[in-house]
């Protein structure tokens, strides 16, 4: 080999061992250097619950690559976060009573607050929630109701308003259609619960077996115990003109005879949450992409997309008014005031899953 061969692919060779250049990032109120930030960031999320032009705009400012991997329910997020090893995510997205527990579990990293200056845009609501006071391990990314969604063509000519109440699923006679359930058993005891006039938090073994006595005297009707966007697909078709299911999974089919009620007797509010989780690799990045999330623009493509309510206080300008005036995805506060937050029910969880274990079997 000649000799000014041998120096070219010498000097060749120390170019490619050289770092990247550094790039001084500012943006979303951040200044970072993009040496800190990692290649890739993995996101552990429900399905379709992004939108992905937010995923697009991350990469093209930040350089970063947004890799997800998806959970169907709650139990799903807490079992692969309970199974131990190296944590593959560097983000995660619990909902609040899993917040709790996985801080009991110490699963997750606290989160360092001045690293993510848009916090500020969050509403105060949601700056001091009971499962995380201060935002030190959780940050809420959207928040939602659980409610009836209804088929209003083929519910006999009965109106929204007669149907937004817990009767519809437990008083005999009064729907007789079929109906499908969220595969989830605080959600679906918790309205049982409700309807008896108890908390969706209430730990009463009594009250619980009242409860499931009336969900399984229901099971003749239920075609499904599926998923949120499952029962959203049951409504869209038809096969089931009533589901049990969250706010936006109904709202965002945007079709004229599907719509959305919350029942007088009281339900659910939930928020779903960003955390990081113990171990992760890459938490710079992660707490780069939480305020991301949190500018003003961008929490309201969010919502947007998803037709959940926003947490971010500075959104609100820019979500579309259909969205933004819609008393079912952010109601009014006599309404909020029937809201319960679903808790960490301790050694009362394992009474739930039983119970609910024995309503899925009945036949």
């Amino acid at each position: 080999m000649n000799k000014p061969l041998l120096l070219i692919l010498f000097a060749l060779g120390l170019c490619a061992c050289q770092p990247a250049a550094e790039t001084v990032i500012r943006a979303h109120g951040l200044e970072i250097s993009s040496r800190d930030l990692a290649p890739q960031l993995h996101l552990f999320i429900y399905p379709d619950y992004i939108e992905p032009a937010l995923l697009d705009s991350f990469e093209a400012i930040y350089g970063v690559e947004v890799i997800m991997d998806y959970f169907d329910t709650p139990d799903a997020l807490l079992a692969k976060m309970r199974a131990g090893g190296t944590v593959p995510y560097d983000l995660i997205v619990p909902a609040d009573y899993l917040v709790t527990i996985l801080r009991k579990l110490d699963l997750l990293e606290p989160l360092d607050t001045a690293a993510i200056p848009n916090l500020r845009n969050l509403s105060p609501r949601f700056r001091h929630t009971p499962y995380d006071p201060g935002n030190q391990y959780a940050v809420c990314y959207q928040w939602g109701t659980t409610g009836l969604g209804l088929r209003t063509d083929l519910l006999g000519g009965r109106t929204p308003e007669e149907m937004a109440t817990w009767r519809v699923l437990f008083e005999p006679g009064y729907y007789t259609g079929p109906l499908a359930l969220l595969d989830d058993p605080r959600e679906a005891l918790g309205a049982a619960l409700r309807y008896l006039g108890y908390s969706y938090n209430d730990t009463s073994a009594a009250h619980l077996a009242a409860a499931t006595d009336l969900l399984l005297r229901l099971r003749p009707q239920v075609k499904a115990y599926n998923t949120a966007s499952t029962g959203r697909d049951f409504l869209v078709s038809g096969e089931t003109p009533v589901v049990l299911n969250h706010s936006g999974d109904v709202w965002i089919t945007q079709q004229e005879n599907i719509t959305y009620v919350i029942p007088r007797e009281g339900s659910v509010i939930w928020t779903d949450n960003l955390c990081i989780p113990r171990g992760a690799a890459h938490k710079r990045t992660a707490e780069v992409f939480i305020n991301f999330i949190l500018d003003a623009q961008n929490g309201a493509a969010l919502t947007n997309y998803t037709f959940y309510a926003s947490p971010n206080e500075a959104a609100l300008t820019y979500i579309a008014p259909e969205i933004r005036t819609n008393p079912m995805i952010y109601p009014d506060s006599a309404t909020f005031g029937r809201l319960y937050y679903l808790e960490d029910l301790g050694e009362a969880t394992r009474a739930f899953s039983d119970a609910w274990t024995r309503v899925k079997a009945s036949r």
